[in-house]
């Protein structure tokens, strides 16, 4: 096995505690679980803990403290590699602008990781296009306007 892409011990001075620094990393993996970012070797393996996080029941790191609280190149699809690395390098920012200066008392909670995962899906899939001058709204302006004129 590679070494590590990223492990707990990155986070932990800034967290405080172990089940803390779990919650930026955990949020990854669960974001990646969701996306289908995760090989197959992986899914095989915590077939059990993927299903909890498919269902959002249960701590969302759990799955991460199951797989030993580490991250490796080989846990992920080619893409969900590419991803995994593009993001860690601003995981901790986005996580503390997430969820501001307390971002580590935060509860390991499927609420929270939406937040997060918010902002990863921007990372994954780009920030979403516009629709022509002036969005969505004024297209369907338009749209009213040539039914009633």
């Amino acid at each position: 096995m590679n070494p590590p892409l990223a492990t707990v011990d990155d986070y932990l001075a800034a967290a405080g505690s172990l089940d803390k620094a779990l919650l930026p990393l955990g949020f990854l993996l669960a974001f990646c679980a969701q996306h289908q970012l995760l090989s197959q070797q992986f899914a095989s393996q915590y077939a059990q803990q993927l299903s909890a996080v498919r269902l959002q029941e249960g701590p969302v790191s759990s799955l991460l403290a199951a797989h030993g609280a580490e991250l490796h190149e080989e846990d992920f699809t080619p893409t969900g590699a590419a991803f995994v690395g593009q993001c860690l390098p601003c995981l901790a920012e986005d996580f503390a602008q997430t969820f501001g200066p307390d971002c580590y008392q935060i509860e390991d909670q499927w609420d929270n990781y939406q937040r997060l995962a918010n902002v990863l899906v921007r990372r994954l899939l780009g920030a979403p296009k516009r629709t022509g001058q002036g969005g969505f709204f004024a297209g369907l302006v338009q749209r009213v306007k040539k039914l009633w004129g």
